[in-house]
């Protein structure tokens, strides 16, 4: 905020000072994670990751295999790469993109798989976010659900493209207590709570897709704070039948903010 350089004890009385208000972004570094399913969580790398490194080498064991939908997590502290994996070569691992930092030998790896499209009525399945060995809080400001529904046309009465689910998806903050962030069971029950859904229609060789974003603070008046140091976690439980062979072939869950200061 800056003033003008006017003496203002000088002023007539009832006089306004005029201040001009310069609104500058937030610059915080920002934070974006797809909820996992974390498969294997004891991984150990076996030499540094150095800069713009694109092979990642692993302890045996660590049951990498590039299927559809595997990921990797790299971190060190608060310091993460979370990316694709797209080959194996026994225990060298080769991710979709350069990675951004440096990481340490002492760095935790895990292994994970970012498609929610499963039967979870056989198997209620969290898909999570978090982060042991941290010490700065996240505030999450969004959340992105893409789904790819093949020749299944969405409507507010389904969830993506299938018909409503029997149970429903729902999302939880998770520390010494649980916060509940909704049950959705069909496209509407998002647009209940204020969020958008954007329903996208195929080409004639492609597939009809529903994308749902849910902006918290517009919402809920506030962004959700995720503490590390109160051993916070973010999930996204998977109950129903939503695998392939219903219809969904594919779901993914982005949560999306910035880093705090620290407090």
């Amino acid at each position: 905020m800056s003033m003008m350089n006017d003496n203002i004890g000088n002023a007539p009385l009832g006089f306004q000072k005029e201040i001009d208000v310069n609104i500058q972004s937030q610059t915080s570094q920002l934070f974006r994670y797809f909820l996992m399913l974390e498969q294997k969580t004891d991984i150990t790398l076996t030499s540094v990751i150095t800069m713009d490194d694109e092979v990642v080498n692993v302890s045996g064991g660590h049951g990498f295999t590039a299927a559809a939908g595997e990921y990797i997590v790299i971190r060190n502290g608060d310091l993460f790469t979370q990316t694709k994996v797209i080959a194996v070569n026994s225990n060298a691992i080769t991710v979709e993109m350069p990675i951004a930092s440096d990481y340490p030998v002492t760095s935790t790896v895990i292994r994970g798989n970012i498609n929610m499209n499963i039967d979870g009525d056989a198997v209620p399945t969290d898909f999570k976010f978090t982060f042991p060995g941290a010490q700065i809080p996240i505030d999450l400001s969004t959340i992105i659900l893409t789904m790819q529904h093949g020749t299944n046309v969405p409507d507010d009465g389904k969830f993506g493209g299938l018909t409503a689910l029997p149970k429903g998806i729902y999302f939880r903050q998770i520390n010494g207590g649980r916060v509940n962030l909704g049950n959705y069971t069909n496209n509407q029950a998002f647009k209940d709570v204020g969020a958008v859904v954007e329903y996208t229609t195929k080409a004639p060789a492609g597939t009809n897709g529903t994308n749902v974003t849910v902006e918290i603070e517009d919402i809920f008046g506030q962004v959700i704070r995720l503490n590390p140091r109160d051993g916070d976690e973010f999930i996204g439980h998977v109950r129903d039948d939503i695998n392939a062979g219903t219809g969904m072939a594919k779901m993914t869950v982005a949560i999306i903010g910035s880093f705090t200061s620290g407090e």
